[in-house]
């Protein structure tokens, strides 16, 4: 082979490492868990955090709007819902909602 193909070919190489094996870690942002509180519009909401690294805020009230994917497949998030997100260590009264988790009550007979 050529030159040219020895390069195409590591450079080929080099675009198809896999990320997600790579431990991504985001020093400037912080995971909570909260229940969504109140919708408001623009797909805003009111979050009640649960669970949060930082004691300072378990059971403070965020805005949260939705991220990513579950903007772009309009994933519905109604008040009473448990989710996921972030805050941002810079802007601790505003939070990004990444996954919302389905917990039915148990059905009484």
């Amino acid at each position: 082979m050529g030159k040219v193909q020895d390069h195409k070919r590591t450079a080929k190489a080099r675009r198809q490492i896999d990320a997600t094996t790579e431990n991504v870690d985001h020093p400037d942002r912080m995971e909570i868990e909260g229940v969504i509180e109140q919708c408001l519009p623009n797909t805003m909401f009111r979050v009640r955090v649960t669970q949060a690294p930082a004691e300072s805020l378990k059971s403070k009230i965020l805005l949260g709007t939705l991220a990513g994917k579950m903007r772009l497949y309009r994933i519905r998030v109604l008040p009473g819902d448990e989710v996921k997100g972030y805050v941002s260590k810079y802007d601790l009264g505003k939070c990004k909602i990444t996954y919302r988790s389905i917990k039915t009550p148990l059905q009484q007979n």
